[in-house]
């Protein structure tokens, strides 16, 4: 979400770019998610005061099969030059004194590209949004220019259609993958509220359908070997500040 969260943080639907972090984490005994939610908030004031460019969500495993830790934090900056001002600040000027709830053990960096977005009025959105990921693979010819101009296509044909209220993005490794990191980019797909989610599903074979006659499917395949092992998590943002 958006930007979810990163993409809640933009108004208008078009092609921009992000860093985001991603941690994998676990509560500390006796914590709960209203927990981790009160001490992340308290960073939002240190932000602001020193006039920081980051956002933060939560994400909780929907569908998501056996995993390892019980919550992951989703944190982007509107570029790289604010990553590291972010950075830089909270490692040398933030002192918080209070217990951390949770315990991440993993965390990795990514450039987060919005593909396409279809939004509704900011009112009708759900506080807790359904995201999608899936995993990908290249194909030898893959170009991600064009790829970006198919996803641009398809989502004026998307508006032809009649349906809304979702966003894609295109989530490529940056920083903290092993070099053995089978894909080459994540597929995240996102919908504003439980309504378009499930609209999503009532036209999904008919907009598959309306895609194929399009050549839309096609153009894809040249540059997307293939997507899978989806997800499904609930993504809640924390705070923002980006304005």
């Amino acid at each position: 979400m958006i930007c979810l969260f990163s993409f809640n943080a933009y108004s208008t639907s078009d092609q921009y770019t992000l860093r985001t972090e991603i941690f994998f984490c676990k509560y500390l005994e006796g914590n709960n998610y209203e927990d981790v939610v009160k001490y992340e908030k308290k960073y939002e004031k240190f932000l602001r005061k020193n006039n920081l460019k980051y956002s933060k969500a939560i994400l909780t495993p929907v569908i998501a099969g056996e995993t390892d830790y019980d919550f992951i934090l989703w944190g982007s900056w509107p570029n790289g030059e604010e990553m590291y001002r972010e950075y830089g600040a909270y490692l040398n000027d933030y002192d918080n004194p209070n217990e951390n709830p949770s315990i991440c053990s993993t965390n990795v960096a990514v450039i987060n590209t919005a593909a396409r977005h279809i939004r509704i009025p900011r009112e009708e959105y759900d506080n807790i949004q359904f995201v999608e990921f899936a995993n990908c693979k290249f194909t030898e010819e893959a170009s991600f220019n064009d790829l970006l101009k198919i996803s641009a296509e398809h989502e004026s044909l998307v508006e032809e259609f009649g349906y809304g209220g979702y966003g894609v993005h295109y989530l490529r490794p940056y920083r903290g993958f092993d070099d053995a990191f089978p894909y080459d980019m994540i597929r995240m797909a996102h919908w504003y509220n439980r309504e378009t989610r499930a609209e999503n599903v009532k036209k999904g074979p008919a907009m598959s359908q309306f895609m194929n006659d399009k050549g839309i499917s096609e153009k894809y395949a040249k540059h997307i070997e293939s997507c899978g092992n989806r997800k499904v998590f609930g993504m809640e943002q924390i705070y923002s500040s980006v304005d």
